[in-house]
């Protein structure tokens, strides 16, 4: 299958709240998660480019939307991580009416990235998401990160249960699991998300 060349990839900008949000031609991807789930460094592998999304050490500290280049007519779109029990209220409740309104509302999303810490359960937010998308047929693609820190073993047994626990939403679910350590993790990515850019394309 022919797959985009990531490595131009670069950021765009930034916004606040969705009142920003300007129209937009071609598809972006949304990456959403709880706050230390990984995603600026999977965005990071993906774009093999280390310093391309800013990965903090404290959780929680981005707080705008973050926007990626990938190709003229192909954007990106971090959120930033949700849950994370330090920020305040104020920031918490817009950051859930940005999510809401961006899922329900924006007409070139083509495909949702959850990430979530493969060594804890789906939480609440992440189950929120999929209330919100169940209608959509969006594709969804659930990356269960950091599975270098579990054994074959338990990875294994974690992508099964959460399989069978999702099997009954009857949505376009994919769910793999993600180490930044195995070059064959990023490469299903790098797949998965160019062919939700060729199936846009070829429509």
């Amino acid at each position: 299958m022919k797959s985009i060349n990531f490595n131009k990839t670069f950021f765009l900008k930034g916004i606040i709240n969705y009142h920003e949000l300007k129209y937009f031609s071609g598809i972006e991807i949304a990456f959403l998660g709880y706050s230390n789930s990984g995603k600026s460094s999977i965005i990071n592998c993906l774009a093999n480019n280390k310093k391309l999304a800013r990965v903090s050490k404290l959780p929680g500290r981005t707080s705008t939307i973050n926007f990626f280049n990938v190709l003229s007519d192909f954007r990106i779109v971090d959120f930033p991580g949700y849950g994370y029990s330090k920020i305040n209220n104020f920031t918490k409740k817009l950051l859930e009416k940005n999510i809401f309104f961006y899922l329900k509302y924006r007409k070139c999303l083509n495909g949702i990235v959850i990430l979530s810490d493969i060594r804890l359960p789906m939480k609440i937010y992440d189950k929120m998401i999929l209330k919100i998308l169940k209608d959509s047929l969006l594709p969804i693609l659930i990356i269960l990160t950091k599975s270098d820190k579990v054994s074959k073993k338990n990875k294994i047994e974690r992508l099964l249960h959460l399989r069978k626990k999702l099997s009954h939403l009857n949505m376009n679910i994919t769910i793999f699991s993600f180490s930044k350590k195995n070059k064959s993790d990023i490469f299903f990515l790098q797949n998965q998300l160019s062919e939700w850019y060729f199936l846009y394309k070829n429509k």
